[in-house]
């Protein structure tokens, strides 16, 4: 490469780094710059305000512009006829030169993410170069901490988001049944007849403990896993699920692989899950429906164990098929919105996945995979 050239490498470079500028632009940029006006490749990246320091095989420092002093915090009196070795450069930019001066031996360009003392995370790019027959190294740098910071408060706002989103669904949630409380225990004082209505609080009651129970699930994080057979946990689950089948006249069919093939599974999580969408399936049935019908199956399908849920319950419409599985979204009058997004955490939680099919008036199916010990 020329002194006037722009080398391929440093090209490369220019175009991932080059702050506002579209790619176009910049070769646009690179080209004329090249071919009319034959600019240094230092004056090219002086416009475009990278840090960079260059040094011969010797390690003397042979150039470098202001940005590289300010990031590095070294003064330009400092880096006059010094060596990088003298240089109070961070230990982990320093060593990473060192290891690529070392091992490399053909020219290609390396980046590496530091960081530097205080906390700061920067982008180290090493790119020998040959230019009139000698060999030359650049020390291109770019401070990621900026970005870091943002992504973290865009983290944070995120979780507060979610945080007011949970406080809201919480108070909405736990509402209804505190009115009813309330209501029925201001006519028990009308009435002086509190055994009349006892019942109905109690039950409200055990309704807004499942809420704050349900909402606790969503946050907890549950590791006791073992290596257990899922089908031995829904053999486990059979006779369960036969008697809440038969006290809503619903037909259970139950095939499942009876294979020794494992997963890393938290037992009471994944029968958790099983029994909700048992429920599910249950409630979503129309009352009058003449045959009511409930298929649980499992079968190893390459590397993951498939769980199948079918009915042939009243299904969903489109839309509502997309709003399934939003936190708080329900179509159940004393629903919570939660077991859905509850079951698809577990699952996901467990390195699976959590699917859910509809048509309207045919049926469901929901689908949950789980990762095999191989």
């Amino acid at each position: 490469m020329t002194r006037g050239g722009v080398s391929t490498m440093i090209q490369n470079f220019l175009l991932k780094n080059a702050p506002n500028r579209s790619t176009d632009m910049l070769h646009k940029e690179i080209n004329g710059k090249h071919e009319y006006h034959n600019q240094t490749m230092f004056t090219l990246i002086e416009e475009l305000n990278l840090p960079y320091l260059k040094v011969d095989q010797a390690l003397n420092v042979l150039s470098w512009n202001e940005m590289f002093s300010y990031l590095t915090d070294i003064k330009a009196d400092e880096l006059q006829h010094s060596s990088i070795s003298e240089l109070a450069i961070t230990h982990s930019i320093a060593e990473f030169f060192q290891d690529q001066m070392a091992l490399s031996t053909k020219y290609v360009q390396i980046t590496k993410s530091v960081y530097e003392n205080g906390g700061n995370v920067l982008n180290v790019t090493f790119i020998p170069e040959v230019e009139d027959n000698h060999v030359y190294y650049f020390i291109m740098l770019e401070d990621l901490s900026l970005q870091t910071k943002y992504e973290e408060l865009l983290t944070f706002q995120h979780q507060m988001q979610a945080v007011s989103h949970i406080a809201a669904g919480v108070a909405h949630e736990l509402r209804n049944p505190l009115s009813v409380i309330k209501g029925f225990l201001q006519l028990s004082h009308l009435t002086c007849d509190f055994q009349k209505y006892y019942n109905t609080i109690i039950s409200e009651l055990n309704r807004m403990n499942i809420i704050i129970e349900d909402f606790l699930s969503v946050s907890r994080k549950k590791t006791n896993r073992k290596w257990q057979s899922p089908s031995n946990l829904i053999e486990s689950l059979v006779e369960l699920m036969k008697a809440e089948c038969l006290l809503h006249s619903v037909e259970l069919q139950v095939d499942f692989d009876k294979s020794f093939s494992i997963c890393h599974i938290n037992e009471s999580m994944f029968k958790q899950v099983m029994l909700n969408l048992l429920r599910n399936a249950i409630e979503a049935f129309d009352e009058g429906a003449s045959y009511k019908y409930l298929k649980v199956s499992s079968k190893e399908i390459g590397e993951y164990v498939h769980i199948e849920l079918i009915d042939n319950g009243k299904g969903m419409p489109k839309d509502v098929l997309e709003q399934l599985g939003k936190p708080f979204f329900t179509t159940k009058e004393k629903g919570t919105g939660v077991g859905i997004p509850l079951c698809k955490k577990i699952v996901e939680d467990h390195g699976g996945k959590f699917q859910i099919l509809s048509e309207r008036d045919v049926g469901t199916k929901v689908i949950l995979t789980f990762p095999l010990l191989v």
